[in-house]
């Protein structure tokens, strides 16, 4: 939701919006995140998550630009907390091979079955209707987020 803003003594880096599709929590982060960030992006999560029934999580981080390792440490809690609320699997969308290993390693996702990476949003939108839960790149919420977060080049 943000990039950087101040709350008392925490400044929040990172930029994201999160979209509940049916029972698939869609989340789009773009920027470098620091602690603070990801934080409030777990907070909106736990309080946006459709946890009263089996649920699904998108994240297209083809617009992220990475992570401290405490950072990225941080998404195993997060993944421990969706998978004991109901979430039954998560896709993410990384396009950059390097990027996509870091995120693995990091968040010790690497044999976790129900965790699978992407380098392309509509592989992962196949692959969560293959898991029961039905989306397609055109229903995806974020596209003018993806494009306004776009790194210059």
């Amino acid at each position: 939701m943000s990039i950087i803003f101040t709350t008392g003594n925490m400044k929040i880096h990172g930029d994201w919006e999160i979209t509940v599709i049916r029972q698939i929590l869609v989340r789009s982060t773009a920027g470098i995140f620091n602690d603070e960030g990801t934080l409030a992006v777990f907070k909106e999560t736990q309080e946006k998550a459709p946890t009263h029934a089996p649920w699904a999580g998108l994240t297209n981080a083809e617009n992220w630009e990475m992570s401290g390792g405490s950072s990225l440490q941080m998404i195993r809690g997060m993944r421990a907390w969706a998978f004991e609320n109901n979430c039954a699997c998560l896709a993410v969308v990384v396009p950059n091979n390097l990027k996509q290993k870091i995120h693995q390693q990091q968040t010790d996702s690497i044999a976790d079955p129900r965790v699978a990476y992407f380098f392309e949003l509509n592989e992962a939108c196949r692959w969560l209707s293959d898991q029961g839960f039905p989306i397609t790149k055109e229903e995806y919420p974020h596209h003018t987020f993806i494009e306004r977060t776009r790194p210059s080049t």
